[in-house]
């Protein structure tokens, strides 16, 4: 509410800004194309090239058509620092589920091998049963495997006159909490024991009815009974209970053909309570009582084809029991997952079936036939992208054909939010007749591509022999070297290539000028400098809009509607009224003056106002924002004008 004006003088309203716009990321990477193993068809973000390695396998020894290692290699050694990879593959890991307990088995977990491919055929899973109670037990020294609920009997000699001070020939092995039954014959009366006193007294919580009548007759542990949560054991000298049933442990309770399977919720002394009430009664009458077992499970996982063998013990289904599967099973030879979808019904037990499960469905990758995937269906590997929204700069390093390099041009003018590069195809045709065909399918009338020639020259590390490689992922690690050290705004050319000995093809300033013109960047080596440079900045929209010919100009405004429009998303729902306005205007213009001051832009302006806004714009719950920018451009072209000066007249060449 604004403050009521009755005085003349100068009254002060404060206001609060909205938050300040954050640049988004401009540098992250996103890689298409074959490896050697990894994840297949998922985007999976690494930060090194050593990752890579652990990840994906390095670099596939020779012939290989795959340039996924060399690009990822070349990215990072130019300063490039997080991109995802995308892994074409028709290898498969070997799987085998797990079966439950159920007299109609379902999954109960997926053992996926590790390693892509007909080894994993050799692996076999054998579940077994174990108790960590029983092993708990040995290790105290213990012959027992289960533990018997605690249990006290004895008569009854007397009661005082409030019904609730009984004495009796012994208290011992009765506690306070202790539910009792009470008998003479007749029918049994149950009560809580309140306190223990001296070694004939027990103190009741409350009085008892019949008392006089339950003189002579005897008070025991009660049944265990439906409902009931807690219980006493007997625990052996040497053993903690808590580490022994621990939380989340199943244990089964067991007295005759009577048995429940049930979880531990906590475990202390020699009291154990449940997550869930028993559902049957065990009697304590003797001379039987009930026992209480733990259940885990092994698994004993051998690979026969490499000899390998692990062993992993005591292990639970439950997420709180210190064994819980998930956590503590560390393979190097399979995989445990849960089931796409949890088992249905009610699970007594939930641990696998105890069996031998071999797996199946491994089959060896194939590059070759890994890349045609890539170039006959590219949306399978490129759609799945859409969701990462932090995917700044993609690449199919090595698929030159118009099919796929179309396809990732068309997604990222349709996502709005991320830049193509592409390598351009081998060529040595008199006026390289085959890279200007190229360019002619991959046009990108908004100026979300640049592609790139010709192949640099590098040496593999894996053989150590000089190669030639497709440059996107090297040129891919220069834009982000160039975003982080100067900005989004700066053209990332006129910058040496990391690990480029030479270019596959030499051109000359006139080979060039036919290129560049038509928006095809060339990497050039100058006579003064051995080490390639990139020599061109430009977009495929060259032909068709001049206003997006260069590639920072893109890439800026992709930066700040991006920015803009994560920056102002606070603003939806709020009263679309003149305050909403003159905040989003001012979030907006501090932001674009600190592009401006880094030199992103020349200049701005941004208007919010009731001519864009009329009543009936606001009636459909919409608000317009136009906001312009004038970016810098590249100085791509330098004319340098030198004449004679003869002090007082110059003679000029041109």
């Amino acid at each position: 509410m604004g403050t009521q004006v009755s005085y003349p003088g100068i009254y002060i309203q404060e206001f609060t800004p909205g938050a300040p716009i954050q640049g988004v990321g401009t540098s992250t990477g996103c890689f298409i194309g074959t490896a050697l193993m990894g994840p297949n068809n998922v985007a999976t973000q690494i930060t090194s090239w050593d990752e890579f390695q652990s990840i994906f396998g390095g670099f596939i020894p020779p012939p290989t058509n795959s340039y996924l290692a060399p690009a990822v290699y070349g990215f990072f050694l130019n300063g490039g620092t997080v991109c995802y990879i995308v892994r074409a593959s028709i290898g498969a890991n070997a799987t085998s589920d797990l079966l439950t307990r159920q007299a109609s088995p379902q999954t109960d977990l997926v053992a996926t091998a590790v390693q892509e491919g007909t080894v994993g055929n050799t692996i076999s899973v054998q579940v077994t049963d174990s108790s960590r109670l029983a092993t708990q037990l040995a290790a105290a020294g213990s012959p027992q495997t289960t533990l018997a609920l605690a249990q006290a009997s004895t008569g009854i000699v007397n009661f005082d006159t409030t019904a609730t001070i009984m004495t009796v020939t012994s208290n011992t092995g009765f506690v306070a909490g202790d539910r009792v039954n009470l008998s003479n014959g007749g029918p049994a009366v149950t009560a809580m024991v309140a306190s223990t006193q001296g070694a004939t007294t027990i103190v009741l919580a409350g009085p008892v009815a019949g008392a006089a009548g339950l003189i002579g007759g005897t008070v025991r542990t009660d049944d265990l009974r439906p409902g009931q949560t807690s219980f006493r054991v007997v625990v052996p000298t040497g053993l903690v209970l808590s580490l022994a049933v621990p939380p989340g442990a199943l244990i089964s309770v067991t007295e005759g053909a009577t048995t429940e399977n049930v979880s531990v919720a906590s475990s202390s002394g020699t009291t154990i309570t449940l997550s869930t009430p028993l559902v049957n009664t065990y009697p304590m009458a003797g001379p039987s009582f009930p026992q209480i077992a733990s259940l885990e499970f092994n698994l004993n996982i051998t690979n026969s084809a490499t000899g390998q063998v692990e062993n992993w013990t005591l292990l639970s289904m439950n997420p709180l029991h210190p064994g819980y599967w998930g956590t503590v099973v560390q393979s190097k030879i399979i995989a445990l997952s849960p089931p796409p979808s949890p088992p249905t019904g009610t699970l007594p037990d939930p641990r696998p079936k105890d069996a031998i499960y071999n797996l199946s469905g491994g089959a060896n990758d194939d590059q070759n036939v890994a890349r045609s995937q890539i170039v006959s269906d590219p949306g399978k590997f490129i759609d799945p992208l859409k969701p990462i929204q932090d995917i700044d700069i993609m690449a199919m390093p090595g698929i030159t054909e118009p099919g796929p390099q179309q396809y990732l041009v068309t997604h990222c003018q349709t996502m709005f939010n991320r830049f193509a590069i592409l390598d351009g195809v081998a060529d040595n045709t008199p006026g390289f007749t085959l890279v200007t065909a190229q360019l002619g399918e991959v046009i990108s009338p908004n100026g979300f591509a640049a592609l790139y020639f010709p192949a640099i020259q590098a040496v593999n590390p894996l053989s150590g022999a000089t190669e030639y490689w497709p440059p996107s992922g090297h040129i891919m690690g220069i834009y982000a070297q160039t975003d982080q050290s100067r900005g989004v705004y700066k053209a990332p050319a006129n910058v040496p290539i990391a690990g480029a000995l030479g270019l596959q093809t030499l051109m000359t300033d006139t080979d060039q000028g036919i290129l560049n013109l038509q928006g095809i960047n060339v990497l050039r080596v100058f006579p003064e400098q051995a080490q390639p440079l990139v020599w061109g900045a430009r977009t495929t929209a060259t032909i068709v809009d001049s206003d997006w010919q260069y590639i920072n100009v893109r890439r800026l405004f992709i930066y700040l509607e991006q920015s803009i429009q994560q920056g102002i998303r606070w603003a939806i729902f709020e009263p679309n009224n003149l305050m909403l306005w003159g905040s989003l205007k001012r979030t907006i213009t501090e932001f674009l003056n600190r592009v401006q001051a880094s030199g992103g832009i020349q200049s701005f302006y941004v208007r919010i106002d009731s001519a864009l806004n009329p009543p009936a714009v606001q009636a459909l719950g919409q608000l317009y924002i136009e906001v312009g920018i004038q970016p810098t451009y590249p100085a791509e072209f330098i004319i340098l004008r030198i004449g004679i000066w003869q002090g007082g007249s110059s003679v000029t060449e041109s």
